[in-house]
């Protein structure tokens, strides 16, 4: 039985990980967004993954009004 916890509790590693995925989806997409974890737990157990999380996202009227443009046009 394979079984993997992770709770990301501290703020200094919260906002490592908002940091890092801030700058993923920049260079993905190409929109810059500030991204605030205010909790994240992964549990991985037999092969199956469950993430929760509690997220906060700000960013430009313009970045938002970007990806709605984005999405209308898939």
């Amino acid at each position: 039985m394979d079984e993997l916890k992770l709770k990301l509790s501290t703020k200094f590693m919260r906002k490592i990980v908002a940091k890092l995925l801030a700058r993923a989806v920049y260079k993905k997409y190409g929109y810059k967004i500030d991204i605030q974890l205010n909790e994240l737990d992964i549990e991985v157990m037999d092969g199956e993954t469950s993430i929760s999380t509690n997220v906060e996202v700000k960013l430009k009227s313009e970045e938002f009004m970007k990806i709605m443009h984005d999405i209308e046009l898939d």
